[in-house]
């Protein structure tokens, strides 16, 4: 079990940590109890762990470090081949997203001249608008072309 993360801990000790199976590459959890209490540990999947009730801080740390693991994901390039800008305009245009691409003199800009879906809408404004100038840019780039219709 030597690709265990640790995502939680509390103050008496106790350890909660995500890993793989190596067998069936299913992810779980793993609650470490702490040494005076006899250390046992208890192994779950990440689902059962999420739907444990009562909820306590471990499941929001557990949320938290989900979170930021895919948001990492988002930052490379994966074996598809694609950048990041481009599955973000796929996704947005699986969407029914109309946005499209305007190139003139190297300056990239995008114009939407009909409603688009609100899931597309919703899409754009929380990962591409708020993007730096320059990271948009490689976005809108993917899209369809304006002179492409």
């Amino acid at each position: 079990m030597s690709n265990l993360q640790e995502f939680a801990s509390s103050s008496n000790g106790d350890k909660w940590f995500v890993g793989q199976d190596g067998t069936t590459d299913q992810r779980f959890v793993l609650h470490r109890g702490n040494p005076s209490s006899g250390g046992h540990e208890t192994r779950s999947s990440v689902d059962a762990f999420l739907n444990q009730k009562p909820f306590g801080p471990e499941r929001d740390a557990l949320i938290a470090f989900l979170k930021k693991e895919n948001a990492a994901k988002d930052e490379v390039i994966i074996d598809d081949g694609q950048t990041p800008s481009r599955r973000l305009a796929e996704e947005y245009m699986r969407l029914g997203g109309r946005r499209r691409a305007k190139v003139d003199d190297n300056l990239v800009s995008t114009r939407n001249w009909e409603d688009e879906p609100a899931l597309a809408a919703a899409f754009w404004n929380e990962r591409i608008g708020p993007m730096d100038e320059k990271q948009r840019r490689e976005v809108e780039l993917h899209l369809p072309s304006m002179t492409n219709e």
